[in-house]
Protein backbone atom coordinates (compact mmCIF):
# COMPACT_ATOMS: atom_id res chain seq x y z
CA UNK A 1 0.00 0.00 0.00
CA UNK A 2 1.58 3.39 -0.74
CA UNK A 3 1.78 5.95 1.57
CA UNK A 4 -0.88 8.31 0.18
CA UNK A 5 -3.41 5.46 1.34
CA UNK A 6 -1.81 4.46 4.38
CA UNK A 7 -2.12 8.23 5.63
CA UNK A 8 -5.55 8.69 4.13
CA UNK A 9 -6.48 5.27 6.27
CA UNK A 10 -5.34 6.71 9.18
CA UNK A 11 -7.01 9.36 9.23
CA UNK A 12 -10.15 7.95 7.96
CA UNK A 13 -10.07 5.89 11.26
CA UNK A 14 -9.12 8.88 13.50
CA UNK A 15 -12.48 10.48 12.13
CA UNK A 16 -14.86 7.41 12.23
CA UNK A 17 -13.40 7.96 16.14
CA UNK A 18 -14.00 11.34 16.05
CA UNK A 19 -17.99 10.85 15.05
CA UNK A 20 -18.04 8.45 18.03
CA UNK A 21 -16.19 10.95 20.01
CA UNK A 22 -18.69 13.62 19.30
CA UNK A 23 -21.36 11.78 20.50
CA UNK A 24 -20.15 10.79 23.51
CA UNK A 25 -19.53 14.80 24.38
CA UNK A 26 -22.94 15.44 23.74
CA UNK A 27 -24.53 12.82 25.52
CA UNK A 28 -22.27 13.43 28.41
CA UNK A 29 -22.05 17.51 28.42
CA UNK A 30 -25.78 18.29 27.77
CA UNK A 31 -25.47 21.58 28.94
CA UNK A 32 -21.92 22.68 27.57
CA UNK A 33 -22.77 25.25 24.67
CA UNK A 34 -20.11 24.14 22.21
CA UNK A 35 -20.99 23.15 18.63
CA UNK A 36 -20.47 19.06 19.71
CA UNK A 37 -23.61 18.81 16.62
CA UNK A 38 -21.41 21.05 13.78
CA UNK A 39 -18.31 19.59 14.73
CA UNK A 40 -19.65 15.48 14.51
CA UNK A 41 -21.21 16.87 11.06
CA UNK A 42 -18.18 17.78 10.03
CA UNK A 43 -16.34 14.76 11.77
CA UNK A 44 -18.73 12.97 9.20
CA UNK A 45 -18.32 14.77 5.97
CA UNK A 46 -15.16 14.25 6.50
CA UNK A 47 -15.28 10.34 6.72
CA UNK A 48 -17.14 10.39 3.41
CA UNK A 49 -15.12 12.76 1.83
CA UNK A 50 -12.20 10.62 2.73
CA UNK A 51 -13.66 6.75 1.60
CA UNK A 52 -14.08 8.93 -1.93
CA UNK A 53 -10.56 10.40 -1.60
CA UNK A 54 -9.14 6.63 -1.30
CA UNK A 55 -11.07 5.03 -3.86
CA UNK A 56 -10.50 7.72 -6.06
CA UNK A 57 -6.58 7.43 -5.59
CA UNK A 58 -7.22 3.70 -6.10
CA UNK A 59 -6.84 2.39 -2.61
CA UNK A 60 -8.74 -0.12 -0.19
CA UNK A 61 -10.75 1.39 2.09
CA UNK A 62 -10.16 0.64 5.96
CA UNK A 63 -13.07 -0.90 8.17
CA UNK A 64 -11.07 -0.27 10.92
CA UNK A 65 -11.91 2.64 13.80
CA UNK A 66 -9.24 4.50 16.02
CA UNK A 67 -9.49 4.39 19.06
CA UNK A 68 -9.39 8.03 20.03
CA UNK A 69 -12.99 7.91 21.91
CA UNK A 70 -11.72 5.43 24.33
CA UNK A 71 -8.32 8.04 25.24
CA UNK A 72 -11.04 10.82 25.68
CA UNK A 73 -13.19 8.66 28.05
CA UNK A 74 -10.59 8.21 30.54
CA UNK A 75 -9.36 11.61 30.50
CA UNK A 76 -11.25 13.34 33.61
CA UNK A 77 -13.58 16.21 33.07
CA UNK A 78 -14.86 18.65 30.46
CA UNK A 79 -11.43 20.52 30.07
CA UNK A 80 -9.20 17.36 29.39
CA UNK A 81 -11.61 15.87 26.75
CA UNK A 82 -11.76 19.14 25.23
CA UNK A 83 -7.47 19.71 25.24
CA UNK A 84 -7.67 15.72 24.03
CA UNK A 85 -10.22 16.79 21.25
CA UNK A 86 -7.83 19.68 19.83
CA UNK A 87 -4.92 17.82 20.19
CA UNK A 88 -6.57 15.49 17.58
CA UNK A 89 -7.78 17.98 15.60
CA UNK A 90 -3.82 19.25 15.34
CA UNK A 91 -3.02 15.75 14.38
CA UNK A 92 -5.22 15.66 11.70
CA UNK A 93 -4.48 18.94 10.08
CA UNK A 94 -0.75 17.92 10.23
CA UNK A 95 -1.20 14.77 8.42
CA UNK A 96 -2.68 16.70 6.00
CA UNK A 97 -0.08 18.73 5.46
CA UNK A 98 1.87 15.47 4.74
CA UNK A 99 -0.57 14.51 2.05
CA UNK A 100 -1.11 18.03 0.37
CA UNK A 101 2.50 17.45 -0.01
CA UNK A 102 2.59 14.60 -2.39
CA UNK A 103 1.38 13.49 -5.57
CA UNK A 104 -2.37 13.52 -5.35
CA UNK A 105 -4.98 14.06 -7.32
CA UNK A 106 -6.67 17.80 -7.67
CA UNK A 107 -9.97 16.79 -6.55
CA UNK A 108 -8.49 14.54 -3.42
CA UNK A 109 -6.41 18.15 -2.50
CA UNK A 110 -9.22 20.40 -2.86
CA UNK A 111 -11.13 17.95 -0.38
CA UNK A 112 -8.19 17.59 1.85
CA UNK A 113 -7.62 21.76 1.88
CA UNK A 114 -11.62 21.97 3.03
CA UNK A 115 -11.54 19.23 5.11
CA UNK A 116 -7.87 21.18 7.11
CA UNK A 117 -9.78 24.97 7.43
CA UNK A 118 -12.60 22.87 8.97
CA UNK A 119 -10.30 20.88 11.51
CA UNK A 120 -8.95 24.52 12.45
CA UNK A 121 -11.98 25.83 12.73
CA UNK A 122 -13.14 23.43 15.41
CA UNK A 123 -9.73 23.93 17.23
CA UNK A 124 -10.61 27.62 17.45
CA UNK A 125 -13.67 27.36 18.70
CA UNK A 126 -13.28 24.30 21.66
CA UNK A 127 -10.24 27.04 22.32
CA UNK A 128 -12.64 29.67 22.54
CA UNK A 129 -14.72 27.67 24.89
CA UNK A 130 -11.86 26.59 26.55
CA UNK A 131 -10.50 30.27 27.55
CA UNK A 132 -14.18 31.35 28.45
CA UNK A 133 -14.91 28.64 31.23
CA UNK A 134 -10.67 28.42 32.52
CA UNK A 135 -11.67 32.45 33.71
Amino acid sequence: MNQVITILNQLLEAEKAGVLTLDFLKKEYTQVELPFNEIKEDEAWSVAGLIASIKRENGVVSTATGDFLDKVKVKDGLIQRLELLNKGQGWVARKIDDLLAMDIQQETRDFLTEMKVKHLENIQACENYLENIKK
